[in-house]
């Protein structure tokens, strides 16, 4: 197989991407799509979305299975999300092939989403938790007594969220002891933009689910990580599907390189996630995205 580009670089550019998105707080298709533009030199911006998204779905076959054995996926939250979600996606990528396909708009706009995630992230990074909203600092405490317990081998010490109450407008779950209430209706909705948003970009929406469970729902940020991966594979998958269907050219000779990759960086992140300062990680992923960007836009 002839390949027209570096497939040393292709390959170790997903390991690094690969293990960013299955840490599951965003970031991760950002720099597929980063490795992709200024890296690799794809130049079709449709061929960047539809690979970043067989990427980012290749990465959750290979973390989710350990998020479960951790148990730490909140179904109910996950299937509320999945609802909306499909619906999303096919609408984004149908509008994303006509509408942003010019690879000059593309870069800016990309830019702009870069920039947007690395200013959240660097607020995350940097703002005092005593100043956070009272169920955000809850949910951060309990977190944080979760990672820093005992773990049996099995890593499931803590037990698995289960639902405790079912209704229309109000659904209630048990995570580690702890009481969460959310409204299925309002993760539905964001399923939709979300995903919406994401498919048009070509990236998964890992940037946006993660602050929506965790600074808008309230829940955990340990429980959050294994929920979002999970809730966003249905919409991968279908948006994936329609960018192919829609005929946008896909290199499957970079696919075959970087598949590999990613799923490699994908087994080591959700072992080192229930052991790393995500403070800190966050915090230098940050500062890179910002400098990226502002070289996108300018």
């Amino acid at each position: 197989m002839e390949f027209h580009f570096d497939p040393v670089l292709a390959f170790s550019w997903s390991l690094l991407a690969g293990f960013m998105m299955a840490m599951g707080t965003g970031g991760g298709g950002l720099l597929a799509g980063i490795g992709h533009i200024s890296i690799l030199g794809v130049g079709d911006p449709n061929t960047i979305k539809v690979i970043n998204q067989i990427l980012e779905f290749t990465s959750r076959v290979v973390s989710v299975p350990m998020y479960l054995k951790q148990g730490r996926v909140i179904w109910p939250l996950a299937f509320s999300f999945g609802i909306g979600a499909p619906l999303g996606a096919i609408a984004g990528s149908w509008l994303s092939r006509d509408f942003l396909s010019d690879p000059s708009l593309y870069r800016t706009v990309f830019g702009v989403l870069i920039m947007f995630v690395a200013a959240r992230m660097l607020y995350e990074s940097l703002a005092d938790p005593q100043s956070r909203h009272p169920q955000l600092q809850r949910a951060f405490e309990i977190s944080r007594r979760i990672r820093g317990q005992a773990e049996r081998p099995d890593g499931a010490s803590f037990g698995a969220p289960s639902m405790v109450q079912f209704r229309i407008r109000r659904i209630q779950v048990n995570c580690a002891g702890e009481s969460f209430v959310f409204d299925p209706l309002a993760a539905v909705a964001g399923g939709f933009a979300i995903s919406f948003v994401g498919s048009m970009l070509g990236v998964a929406g890992g940037f946006l689910i993660a602050p929506f469970m965790a600074s808008v729902l309230f829940f955990p940020m340990f429980f959050v990580a294994g929920t979002a991966l999970v809730a966003l594979m249905l919409p991968l998958l279908v948006s994936v599907a329609t960018y192919v269907f829609l005929e946008v050219n896909v290199d499957w000779p970079l696919v075959v390189v970087e598949v590999p990759g990613v799923a490699i960086g994908s087994l080591a992140a959700p072992l080192v996630n229930r052991h790393i300062n995500e403070k800190y990680l966050r915090l230098l992923l940050a500062v890179v995205l910002i400098c990226i960007a502002v070289y996108y836009i300018l």
